[in-house]
């Protein structure tokens, strides 16, 4: 991928929080509920275990046409008082890449994937997935579809953790002198699940990536930085996804 040899791009703040619906006459649980989750026959079922039956919509998407996604609603009240089941209205809705992580023993020479850098915002671990806020440069109305992956290390672990790495693929898109206007960073939500390959109960993650280098609130695309994270991993963890993770425009053209 060609690199701009001097210029940065500042970073792109989040889309603006929500403010919570004012309804003095429901009976709403919780406003601002974000969560991710996975997506069968129309109906939300949160990593946490809850199914949410959406009531109400004030955002655009469709949620029945996703398998994975992320989403802010307020929580109305329990479904006919059935357990961990709950009417919302949805307030925000992203579409969530889900993608099998590939085991670092069948990448050959000839199938290794690309690594070009990321800019990653934010990463945790819910409902057995390793989750992903990443953001990629585009140029303002490519057609390009950048390809996101997870490798991980089946050989041996780590130090008795396991590794895993994000790979990024451009797939050819060129950043220059002479589009170095209509470049921006576009934003996407990312899963790999992990339970069936971490078998213990408790385990550390390492995750790896290449990032560009980040002066400030500017990123500067000719330079880059390998960074590794350790994760904690224990097979019932909930969490909600981070604050600085909610928000953000996602990245359409993304496989």
């Amino acid at each position: 991928m060609k690199r701009l040899t001097k210029a940065f791009i500042v970073i792109a703040a989040g889309i603006a929080a929500i403010a919570a619906a004012s309804c003095s006459k429901d009976n709403t649980i919780r406003y601002n509920n974000a969560t991710m989750g996975n997506v069968a026959n129309g109906k939300f079922t949160s990593d946490q275990g809850n199914i949410f039956n959406v009531i109400e919509q004030t955002c655009q998407g469709k949620l029945d046409t996703m398998k994975r996604a992320f989403i802010i609603c307020d929580v109305l009240n329990n479904t006919e008082g059935i357990e961990g089941e709950y009417d919302v209205r949805l307030n925000y809705l992203a579409p969530v890449l889900t993608k099998e992580a590939l085991p670092a023993s069948g990448i050959t020479e000839e199938n290794k994937p690309a690594n070009d850098p990321i800019l990653l915002r934010n990463h945790w671990i819910s409902g057995g997935y390793i989750n992903i806020l990443l953001a990629v440069p585009i140029v303002v109305d490519s057609k390009i579809t950048h390809t996101i992956n997870f490798i991980y290390e089946d050989n041996a672990q780590s130090d008795g953790a396991y590794t895993f790495t994000i790979s990024h693929d451009c797939n050819g898109e060129v950043f220059n002198e002479t589009n170095e206007s209509r470049i921006e960073f576009a934003y996407a939500y990312v899963s790999t699940p992990v339970a069936s390959i971490i078998k213990e109960k408790d385990a550390r993650i390492i995750l790896k990536w290449l990032n560009y280098k980040v002066e400030g609130n500017a990123v500067i695309l000719s330079e880059t930085v390998e960074h590794s994270r350790e994760m904690l991993y224990s097979a019932d963890t909930f969490q909600q996804v981070p604050e600085k993770a909610q928000m953000f425009r996602s990245l359409i053209n993304l496989n």
